[in-house]
């Protein structure tokens, strides 16, 4: 009988292990040719970076994850890693009164091309 709660506490930690998710690990993501907008920092009445994506532009959740070298030219062509977000960003910048709602991403990691 001694033996029933090591097998009960092994058979549960099997189980909850059975049930991680074994997606696309963190660090794993979408690599893809892109261009990069740089408009000027947001702190300064700009709107940071776009990110275009075979014609259609995301803002990144992690602006900083790209290196300033980009911020010299308006576009870059790029080499990006990146994974796609959920949810939208509203992000108020620049002099527009309105919000600019747009879908997400997180940067993994970009390289000019």
């Amino acid at each position: 009988m001694k033996l029933a709660p090591i097998f009960l506490t092994l058979l549960a930690a099997f189980t909850m292990s059975a049930c991680q998710n074994t997606n696309q690990p963190e660090n794993e993501g979408i690599t893809t040719t892109a261009t990069l907008l740089w408009s000027g920092e947001i702190a300064a009445d700009g709107c940071g970076f776009e990110i275009e994506i075979d014609g259609k532009k995301y803002l990144p959740e992690n602006e900083d994850a790209i290196p300033a070298a980009f911020k010299e030219n308006e576009t870059s062509e790029v080499k990006l890693t990146y994974l796609p977000l959920e949810n939208q960003i509203d992000r108020r910048c620049g002099m527009l009164p309105q919000p600019r709602v747009m879908d997400a991403v997180k940067v993994i990691s970009v390289t000019a091309l």
